[in-house]
């Protein structure tokens, strides 16, 4: 089963930081493991004619009042808090990887569409750039999930995501659905396999069953499987609709450092067109 010794939660003071506070104090407790909280004074800019000292100093202290009040918000006013100076993404990801087996909380920060291409948001960027999951809060979330809907894609990775969900419905007493999408092949592509489509779906679904027995589920989950063929984003984002999932949970698909920080993926189509909590999980080191 996944461990994790404690949650990380990522705030900026402001509502989507409270989401991430909130969210993360709660599945803590569940877990049963410590939260920390991550706070970080951007150094970047500053406002003309003020000197970067004055401001840098002004703007903490804030920053430092306002995480205060969310984690009083979210009865963790005990939780320790690590101020740190410099940029957000990778600060957040370097402390836990120092914290080590961590869940990162992030509040969902939407943004027009162009902008999200051009540069992200922080919790885009703490996704591509973090070595443990990351859940995106898009509420400040307090009670239990119900619904957890975890997409696979038979590769290797699928086993951390599954372990990662099942961790999370044990916790939360959630159902937990299993979905994987294939995608259709082209009339092209068909002529050319080795087997044809109703093969292929066959085998689709032999992966599927394979990959979910190599997984020790705990016996007391209830857990449901479906295939659907068609646009990975596109059909997970619609069976979340359909089964009213309140968490979706798969994989990070990037290879490589440059890879996860500069191309789009499944689980960032999701992000951005979901508007429900997420969890990515990553590859592993060496993976």
């Amino acid at each position: 089963m996944f461990e994790l010794r404690r949650v990380l939660a990522a705030t900026d003071g402001t509502e989507h930081g409270l989401s991430a506070v909130v969210t993360g104090a709660a599945c803590a407790r569940r877990l049963g493991v410590p939260l920390d909280i991550v706070t970080v004074v951007e150094t970047l800019a500053f406002p003309f004619g003020v000197e970067s000292a004055d401001y840098h100093d002004a703007y903490g202290e804030e920053l430092r009042r306002k995480v205060a009040t969310q984690a009083g918000a979210a009865d963790a006013s005990d939780a320790p808090v690590h101020v740190r100076s410099g940029l957000a993404a990778p600060l957040i990801t370097d402390l836990a990887d120092e914290l080590e087996l961590c869940l990162i909380v992030v509040g969902a920060h939407p943004r027009p569409a162009v902008a999200r291409f051009l540069v992200g948001s922080t919790a885009e960027r703490v996704m591509r750039l973090a070595h443990c999951p990351v859940l995106v809060a898009t509420e400040a979330r307090l009670e239990p999930f119900q619904r957890i809907l975890t997409a696979i894609d038979l590769s290797r990775q699928s086993f951390r995501v599954l372990e990662m969900a099942a961790a999370l419905s044990q916790s939360d007493g959630a159902e937990l659905r299993t979905l994987y999408v294939q995608d259709r092949l082209t009339p092209t592509l068909l002529e050319a396999a080795l087997f044809d489509e109703r093969e292929s779906r066959h085998h689709a679904r032999s992966q599927f069953a394979r990959t979910l027995a190599q997984v020790a589920l705990p016996s007391e989950l209830m857990v449901s499987r479906t295939i659907k063929e068609g646009h990975a984003g596109h059909e997970i984002l619609h069976e979340a609709q359909d089964w009213d999932a309140d968490l979706v949970v798969m994989g990070s698909h990037g290879f490589g450092f440059f890879n996860r920080l500069l191309l789009g993926s499944t689980s960032v189509y999701v992000l951005r067109h979901g508007h429900r909590a997420t969890l990515v999980v990553p590859r592993e080191k060496g993976d």
